[in-house]
């Protein structure tokens, strides 16, 4: 018989307390995501420094206790039962430039480096104002907007493998770049900062790019509602707004959640009583309609994440 996930955090319990790492214990994360959902974490700590991000991930590997990284809570579902394991909720946010090429840590924003970026007159990076994330995320999913994504302009990517316990430098052609995937979805390595390569541009240009865009988002998403950002990827020749629209699905409601009015790419919450269910059953009832429709199977966006019914232990 294996060991219990419960045995495991006892062991991390322990490995924690040897090492002076402080470690909560049953931590609701809804409050930590962008759709206020979701039950709580088994363990959670917040690395402030890449070497305290670092040693938890490495003190995970040893006690064999699952991580998973948190950012900003955009673009996920975390299950009403929660996470097992250790939710890491990353806070190293540093930015620093040198001539064209901008270094972040992993919890940087996307938005601060977004307008880092435009200050100091550099090109290039102007779409990442619309991606609500972190750097460390934005990478894990190739993030884009606006016709850019991140493997148009990075430079390099540091990452912590937990099979030898060692960082590591990639360039961007080892990071299996998709649309919206890479490799880092695929396998165990976890993303500790990295770097981009821009252009010199005009900062009142670049800031007027910003400006724009983020008008345009106020314009055409519900960003004042709960939502996780773009709910399906973009099937080739074809928008999954349209799709879903053409469906006549916005609005459509399931116990706390519903399709956008605003965009029907995007499903929202009630405030205080929403569950993570009925935004995966709202999601599943489009899905299937619009295959029924159209022909079209649409591929989540957003992850499901933490202790599903049916998912495997």
């Amino acid at each position: 018989m294996g060991v219990t996930i419960d045995e495991r955090l006892a062991r991390l319990d322990a490995l924690a307390a040897e090492r002076g790492i402080s470690l909560e214990r049953d931590v609701p994360l809804a409050p930590m995501t962008t759709l206020r959902v979701g039950g709580p974490a088994d363990r959670i700590a917040s690395p402030e420094t890449v070497d305290d991000l670092f040693d938890l991930l490495a003190l995970t590997a040893e006690a064999s206790v699952p991580a998973f990284l948190l950012g900003k809570g955009s673009d996920l579902v975390v299950a009403d039962a929660g996470i097992r394991g250790l939710v890491i909720r990353v806070r190293a946010a540093g930015i620093s430039v040198a001539g064209t090429t901008v270094h972040a840590e992993a919890g940087a924003s996307m938005t601060a480096l977004a307008k880092r970026s435009a200050r100091e007159g550099l090109a290039g990076f102007d779409w990442a104002i619309s991606i609500p994330g972190t750097f460390g995320g934005a990478v894990w999913a190739n993030a884009g907007a606006h016709d850019g994504e991140m493997a148009q302009v990075l430079g390099s990517v540091e990452v912590f493998d937990p099979h030898d316990g060692r960082r590591r430098t990639l360039r961007p052609a080892e990071c299996g770049f998709g649309y919206r995937d890479s490799r880092f979805k695929h396998g165990p390595e976890v993303v500790l900062g990295g770097t981009i390569e821009l252009e010199p541009g005009d900062p009142a240009t670049i800031t007027a790019l910003i400006d724009e865009h983020q008008a345009r988002r106020r314009a055409t998403q519900p960003l004042a509602d709960q939502n996780a950002g773009s709910v399906f990827r973009n099937p080739p020749g074809d928008h999954a707004g349209r799709l879903v629209e053409a469906a006549g699905l916005k609005g459509h409601r399931i116990g706390t959640a519903q399709v956008s009015t605003l965009h029907a790419n995007f499903i929202v919450t009630d405030r205080g009583t929403a569950r993570a269910g009925d935004v995966r059953a709202v999601g599943d009832h489009v899905r299937g309609i619009v295959a029924e429709r159209f022909g079209v199977e649409l591929q989540y966006e957003i992850e499901f994440v933490g202790d599903w019914p049916g998912a495997p232990a």
